[in-house]
C-alpha cells in the first residue's frame, strides 16, 4: 500500500488554502489581461471622446458580467474528503444567498444519495459553505452540481454552471477479501433470470446501502434491504414494463423530493424506464423513456446546467449516444441523438476531464476498440475532443484520478481479450496512451474503481463473465502502488459467472467491502473486507454516546426516539427539515448516565402537524464536569439521523 504525500497539488495549478482556483476563471483573467495589452498598443491613435465612450462600455460590461467559480472545496477528484467534510465554493463577487437552494446547488452521493445541509456565507457572500446534515458513506464518489439558478448580487445568473467529483475517505483494510454468504436473487422454484449490474444506494433513508438489482431475462428489478448489520434476507420484485434484457444502471434524485431514483436501461431495445423512489426502497412510479437501440451503457449528468439531472445513454446497436434531458420534475424530453466519433458506442461515464468545471463524457467504442472523450458545452451539447485506441472491444469503463494529479483518468474493461486498459487524462480535454494489464479470467465485462485498501488512492477490480461453466468466471483485484500502476492481483472465483461488482461500505464499518453478482446462478456474492490496525478518525456520535434509530419508520403519526450517553452532560434533540430548518426541539436538558427514548407526534414547535416528508433528527450532547453543574468542557459531540413521516 503506498500514500502519496503530494496529493495537495497538481500540474498547472496552485492551491491556496484548500481552495482550487477554477480553469475558466484563469482562462477569463489571461483573456482580459490580453485585451487590456491590445488596447494600450494602440489607444494613442484613438480620440479621447471616442476612448471614454468605451471605457463606459467596458465598465458596464464588468458591472454586468456572469459571477464565476474562482475556488473549490474539496479540489475536483480528491480520493480522501473527510465523511463530514464541509464543502466550499468561492466566487468572483457578492453572491445572492436566496439563490441557493437543494435544486441550485445540489450536493450528490452516489450511495447515500442527495446530501441535505444548510449554507453559510462569508467574506461579504463571496464564499459559501455547505454543511452536511450527516456525514457521507465511506468511499463513495460524490457530485456537486451549481445550477445556472445561482445568482450574483447583482442579480446575474451563473455562467452554465458548475459542477466536480470528489470520493470520501475510506477507513485502512487489508484488500485480503472473504466470502462471508451468498444471497439468492430467485423467488422459490424460479428459474434462470439472469442477475446483472446491482446497484448500491440508500433507498430508504436509514444510512445503510441497499441493493437495486436488474435481472435481465425476469425484466425486473429486486430491492434488497440492507438489514443495518450488512445482511440482505429478503427482497421485492419490481417489474419493467416494456423492457428487453435490462442491465445497465445508475442513481439520481430526478424528481427533486429527496428520495433516491434510478434509470435502467434495455440492452435489447431502445427503452430507458425511470423509477422514482418513494423513500421506503420501493417506487411511487416507473416510466420508460426511448433512447435508441441496445442500450449498454447509462449515466448521469447535468448536461444544461439547469440543475435538473438529465440521462445519457451508449447504444451498441443503434451506434450513437441519447441525451435525455430532465424536465425538472422526473420526466423525460425526447431523446437527442449524438455521434460520438466512434463505432457501437457502449459504455459511457461522466468527469471533469478539462478542468473547467462542467462534466464531459468518457465513451467505450465496442466495435472500434476505442475510448473516446466528448466535452461538455454547460448548455446540453458534447463535442468530440480526442480518442485512444484499446485492444479487445471495451465493454464497461468508469472514471476516477488513477495517479494523484488532479485530473480524471478512465479505465476499462475489454472483453474480447482479457484485458484492462487505464488511460490517463492530461486535464486539458486529451488523453494518454493507455496502459494495459491482464486479468485473471476471459470475457471481462466490468470495471470499478475505489479505495479498497483505505491508503488514499484507488484501487481496481475486473469482473470476468468466464467460459460459462461452473466457476470459470472471477473478479479480479487489483493494488494501486499510489502512482497510477496496478500491482499485486488477487483473484476471487464466483460461481460460474463473475458478471459485475460493487465497491461500497455494506456493513457501515468504514471501509469499502465488495459485493459480486453472478448472472449465471443469479447470486449476490458477500466479500469482507478487513481492517487493518489503523483506526479511523471518529464520527460524530462516537464519543460516549448513541443515538438510534427511530421506530416505526416510516411512521404516521408518530415515532419514538431513543438514545444513550455515558457521561453526565446537556443534551438537546432537534428535529430539522431538508432544508436544514429547525421543525421542533423536544429535549433540551441535562441528563445522566444512561437509556433515554422521547416521542415525537409529527408536529412543529407551534403545535401543528407537519407534511409527509424525510425529517433529520439530531442529538447534541455537551459533557459537563463536575457532574451537575454548568462548568462545561466545550467539547460537544453530535449525531444525525433520518426518518421517514408517511401522512
Amino acid at each position: 500500500m503506498h500514500t502519496n504525500q503530494n496529493r495537495g497539488s497538481r500540474s498547472g495549478y496552485v492551491l491556496r488554502n484548500g481552495y482550487c482556483p477554477s480553469r475558466r476563471w484563469q482562462s477569463r483573467q489571461r483573456r482580459h489581461t490580453y485585451r487590456l495589452m491590445g488596447w494600450l498598443a494602440f489607444a494613442k491613435s484613438i480620440p479621447l471622446r471616442i476612448l471614454v465612450w468605451i471605457g463606459m462600455v467596458l465598465m458596464a460590461q464588468s458591472v454586468w458580467a456572469a459571477p464565476v467559480v474562482v475556488g473549490i472545496s474539496p479540489a475536483s477528484q480528491a480520493i480522501q474528503a473527510p465523511r463530514t467534510v464541509e464543502i466550499v465554493v468561492t466566487f468572483s463577487e457578492p453572491m445572492d444567498p436566496q439563490s441557493f437552494t437543494p435544486v441550485s446547488f445540489m450536493v450528490m452521493g452516489r450511495w447515500s444519495g442527495v446530501m441535505p445541509g444548510s449554507f453559510q456565507f462569508e467574506n461579504n457572500a463571496t464564499t459559501v459553505r455547505f454543511i452536511s446534515a450527516h456525514p457521507f458513506m465511506a468511499g463513495e464518489w460524490v457530485t456537486v452540481s451549481l445550477s445556472v439558478g445561482i445568482r450574483s448580487a447583482a442579480g446575474q445568473s451563473l455562467d452554465r454552471g458548475y459542477a466536480w467529483n470528489f470520493w470520501t475517505a475510506a477507513a485502512p483494510a487489508d484488500l485480503n477479501l472473504q466470502e462471508i454468504a451468498r444471497v439468492n436473487v430467485r423467488r422459490p422454484g424460479e428459474g434462470w433470470i439472469q442477475t446483472y449490474g446491482a446497484h448500491a444506494a440508500d433507498a430508504n433513508g436509514d444510512g445503510f446501502s441497499d441493493y437495486m438489482v436488474p435481472n435481465e431475462r425476469a425484466n425486473d428489478v429486486r430491492m434488497f434491504l440492507n438489514d443495518g448489520s450488512g445482511g440482505y434476507s429478503s427482497f421485492t420484485v419490481h417489474p419493467l414494463p416494456g423492457a428487453a434484457r435490462p442491465s445497465t444502471n445508475e442513481s439520481a434524485d430526478f424528481n427533486h423530493d429527496g428520495f433516491i431514483d434510478f434509470a435502467v436501461g434495455s440492452t435489447q431495445n431502445d427503452r430507458v424506464h425511470v423509477l422514482l423512489g418513494n423513500g421506503q426502497g420501493g417506487f411511487l412510479s416507473i416510466a420508460a423513456y426511448p433512447a435508441a437501440q441496445g442500450v449498454r451503457g447509462l449515466t448521469v449528468m447535468d448536461l444544461n446546467g439547469d440543475g435538473h439531472p438529465d440521462i445519457v445513454t451508449a447504444n451498441r446497436n443503434g451506434n450513437s449516444l441519447s441525451l435525455l434531458l430532465n424536465n425538472g420534475d422526473g420526466t423525460f424530453a425526447a431523446p437527442v441523438q449524438v455521434e460520438a466519433n466512434g463505432n457501437q458506442e457502449t459504455a459511457c461515464a461522466a468527469a471533469d476531464a478539462d478542468n473547467d468545471g462542467l462534466l464531459d463524457l468518457f465513451v467505450g467504442a465496442y466495435a472500434g476498440n476505442e475510448i473516446i472523450l466528448l466535452l461538455g458545452d454547460g448548455q446540453g451539447g458534447l463535442t468530440f475532443s480526442h480518442k485512444v485506441s484499446v485492444p479487445g472491444n471495451p465493454w464497461m469503463v468508469a472514471v476516477g484520478d488513477v495517479d494523484g494529479d488532479g485530473n480524471a483518468d478512465v479505465v476499462s474493461a475489454n472483453s474480447g481479450n482479457a484485458t484492462a486498459a487505464v488511460i490517463r487524462g492530461d486535464g486539458q480535454g486529451s488523453l494518454l496512451p493507455p496502459d494495459i494489464y491482464s486479468v485473471g479470467a476471459p470475457f471481462p465485462l466490468a470495471i470499478d474503481l475505489g479505495d479498497l485498501d483505505g491508503d488514499g488512492d484507488l484501487d481496481m477490480v475486473v469482473s470476468s463473465f468466464g467460459s460459462g461453466q461452473t466457476g470459470s468466471g472471477a473478479w479480479t483485484l487489483f493494488e494501486n502502488d499510489g502512482t497510477g500502476r496496478f500491482i499485486h492481483p488477487r483473484t476471487f472465483p464466483s460461481s460460474a459467472a463473475a458478471s459485475c461488482a460493487v465497491f461500497h461500505d455494506r456493513d457501515g464499518d468504514g471501509d469499502l467491502d465488495m459485493t459480486g453478482i453472478d448472472e449465471i446462478d443469479d447470486l449476490l456474492i458477500l466479500f469482507e473486507n478487513r481492517p487493518t490496525g489503523v483506526k479511523p478518525l471518529p464520527e460524530p456520535g462516537a464519543q460516549g454516546f448513541v443515538l438510534y434509530p427511530n421506530y416505526p419508520n416510516p411512521f404516521n403519526p408518530a415515532t419514538h426516539l431513543r438514545f444513550r450517553v455515558s457521561e453526565f452532560g446537556f443534551a438537546e434533540l432537534k428535529i430539522y427539515d431538508l432544508l436544514g430548518r429547525e421543525v421542533a426541539t423536544l429535549l433540551s436538558q441535562r441528563v445522566s448516565p444512561g437509556s433515554y427514548e422521547v416521542p415525537w407526534d409529527g408536529t412543529d414547535k407551534a403545535g401543528k402537524p407537519v407534511p409527509s416528508g424525510i425529517y433529520l433528527y439530531r442529538l447534541t450532547h455537551t459533557p459537563l464536569t463536575p457532574p451537575h453543574t454548568g462548568g462545561g468542557e466545550n467539547r460537544s459531540v453530535a449525531q444525525i439521523r433520518k426518518m421517514l413521516l408517511l401522512r
